[in-house]
């Protein structure tokens, strides 16, 4: 029997342990497995309220589904609201997972929405008022394109002034040039702003003016002057962008029409966003013979429009709105009226 040295017998060992590490790779820095996904989020515990946007009471006992995703994974929830409107998320939510929300109430549109940290009280639409607006009235006035008679189709976007611009200026260009023109357009827009609360405030210019521009010219041979019958016409373009009027122009055919404060109110409304109505007790009607002074429900629908985002679709699905203007985004509209 052979004895090895105990320092060679030390050498060898050495060695034996440099050769397995350089072959079996357990020296390379062990790596940490993939972690949950994180980044902004809303923290369990979190209240939200749900609230009717015509009375700002609390809506009880409405039905909330949500899809999102967690630190731990992809999740779905039902909660029901209380007697105070409010449901409490039970798990932090990532907001990058766009967090799906859907409100159904009694006496309410559905609400497809997204959950946003910065809107914690979500208002819903009432389907039917005590003022006469109900989901035909709301759809065809806040909803559909422009028709005379009115047609309920809900098929355009919400369309509404920029929540950030809080001043829509109307103003002449050249083309008129007469005080009764001007007279009937700043009591029109007294009337709207009495409809609106100021809430954009309109205000009449001499010159250049704050916020949304609406210039109102005399032309007469502009080509929709010559369709239709009336005695008074009119037509607004406006340029929007995702749904939001960033300007416009009040086109009128002849200066009766621009002395006319019937006819430049019903103007005026487009300018907010407004389609028609199929009533003549309503600003909004098509034609002649139309009311003075928005109807009840013409002013809780401009309200209600308010607290949506521009490109809101019907019934009241703001999914794929956007707050932010954008060119890709640009549109002309036409309406004409009479």
């Amino acid at each position: 029997m052979n004895l090895v040295p105990a320092r060679a017998w030390h050498r060898w060992i050495a060695l034996a342990a440099l050769s397995l590490v350089g072959c079996g790779g357990s020296s390379s820095t062990p790596t940490s497995p993939t972690g949950p996904p994180s980044g902004p989020s809303i923290a369990a515990g979190t209240i939200f309220s749900l609230r009717s946007g015509e009375t700002d009471q609390p809506v009880a006992s409405a039905s909330i589904s949500l899809s999102a995703q967690s630190s731990s994974g992809p999740f779905n929830a039902v909660y029901t609201s209380n007697a105070a409107g409010q449901f409490v998320l039970d798990r932090a939510v990532l907001l990058s997972s766009t967090p799906l929300l859907d409100v159904s109430a009694a006496g309410f549109l559905v609400r497809t929405t997204i959950l946003r940290s910065d809107e914690t009280t979500i208002s819903l639409w009432p389907s039917s008022s005590p003022t006469g607006l109900d989901d035909v009235f709301s759809s065809t006035v806040a909803y559909s394109p422009s028709a005379c008679p009115a047609v309920n189709s809900a098929s355009s976007v919400l369309r509404r002034t920029p929540s950030s611009v809080t001043t829509v200026s109307v103003s002449f260009d050249s083309s008129i040039q007469d005080q009764a023109a001007e007279t009937a357009h700043q009591q029109a827009i007294a009337r709207l702003n009495d409809a609106t609360g100021g809430m954009p405030a309109y205000q009449f210019t001499t010159g250049p003016g704050g916020g949304v521009p609406m210039v109102a010219e005399l032309d007469p041979n502009n080509a929709t002057c010559a369709t239709g019958d009336g005695p008074l016409r009119a037509t607004v373009v406006l340029t929007t962008a995702n749904g939001e009027i960033v300007s416009g122009r009040m086109v009128y055919c002849s200066l009766g029409a621009a002395r006319s404060v019937e006819l430049v109110l019903h103007e005026l409304g487009h300018t907010l966003g407004l389609y028609h109505s199929s009533s003549t007790a309503d600003v909004m009607y098509c034609s002649t013979g139309r009311a003075l002074a928005f109807s009840s429900r013409e002013r809780l629908l401009m309200r209600l429009m308010r607290q949506r985002r521009a490109g809101n679709r019907w019934p009241d699905n703001d999914r794929t709105a956007s707050s932010a203007l954008s060119s890709r985004g640009i549109r002309t509209e036409v309406t004409t009226c009479e």
